[in-house]
């Protein structure tokens, strides 16, 4: 089940829990063993042997949740990325000990072998909460919320460095591989603007577009953007962009591609900086016209 976007809202129907910055992933336990696969059928299981407490639950239980390392309270996605691309078939290392998975579970979908698909979320958590409870490991955990006070609670979350908020309808039902509005999901929204460096191509057009932006004082590579674009936008972009050829890239960027004079400033929205200084999931926002002609800022 997949959820909608929303600005922060509250409501006395809607529970309102973290939105664990992770994997998502479904685990299913029958006769003390125990299976965890991704969204499109991956097969995590021996990626992950730490997770084996979950045969303490019963048999005849899926449930659904997100993987995730856990640095002092908070969900750390590129430890997590660099923990999931180790080899499914190799004991865990030094390192991998040093951040266990954790499985942050937030709904429980069969119990006893009966699907609990059609029941309301209220009552498929607090199901879900007895049973995790009884397993007592902290790797296998439960996803509280708060109810009502979902501007308050984004709030504070947001403060405390989280990815953002889910906003789950307590009389909801649980719909597979779809995209329901019962669900909403709720992030802060940054913008940056940025200088288009460089383009690369597709069968209608611009494909995506490399940007920079100024940090600590020098003007850098910080994405590849190829989402966000509408047929109006791609069209506009193509036309203009090839009007603007350059031999050389202004930056050092990681990729090849046509590289243009640094002269068309645009919007990009995206989640977060990395470590690395890239912008994370970023989207194209619309034109943005630099006041005075200088390079866009980094708010850094």
């Amino acid at each position: 089940m997949l959820a909608t976007r929303a600005a922060p809202f509250d409501s006395e129907d809607y529970l309102f829990e973290l939105k664990w910055d992770g994997i998502r992933a479904l685990a299913a336990i029958e006769d003390y063993r125990w299976r965890l696969w991704g969204r499109h059928g991956s097969d995590y299981t021996e990626r992950y042997p730490e997770l084996e407490i979950l045969r303490r639950l019963p048999a005849g239980i899926v449930i659904d949740g997100e993987l995730a390392v856990l640095k002092n309270g908070r969900a750390d996605f590129p430890a997590l990325l660099r923990r999931h691309q180790r080899s499914c078939s190799s004991a865990l290392g030094a390192v991998d000990q040093r951040m266990p998975i954790h499985y942050v579970v937030f709904d429980l979908l069969f119990e006893q072998g009966r699907s609990l698909l059609q029941r309301p979320l209220r009552e498929r958590r607090e199901r879900l909460r007895e049973l995790v409870g009884r397993a007592g490991d902290h790797l296998l955990s439960y996803s509280d919320g708060v109810v009502g006070c979902g501007c308050d609670f984004f709030a504070q979350v947001v403060a405390g460095g989280h990815e953002g908020v889910m906003g789950k309808h307590l009389a909801g039902t649980y719909r597979p591989g779809q995209r329901s509005p019962v669900w909403k999901k709720i992030k802060p929204r940054q913008i940056l603007p940025c200088v288009i460096v460089g383009y690369r191509l597709g069968p209608n057009g611009v494909r995506s577009m490399l940007v920079a932006a100024v940090r600590d004082g020098v003007l850098k590579y910080v994405a590849e953007v190829s989402r966000g674009f509408t047929a109006q936008a791609q069209a506009e972009l193509t036309q203009r962009l090839r009007s603007r050829p350059r031999l050389h890239a202004v930056v050092a960027c990681p990729t090849r591609a046509c590289w243009v004079e640094p002269e068309l400033y645009c919007r990009i929205r995206f989640q977060e900086w990395t470590r690395h200084g890239r912008l994370r999931h970023p989207v194209f926002d619309g034109w943005f016209a630099p006041r005075g002609g200088s390079e866009p800022q980094c708010p850094c």
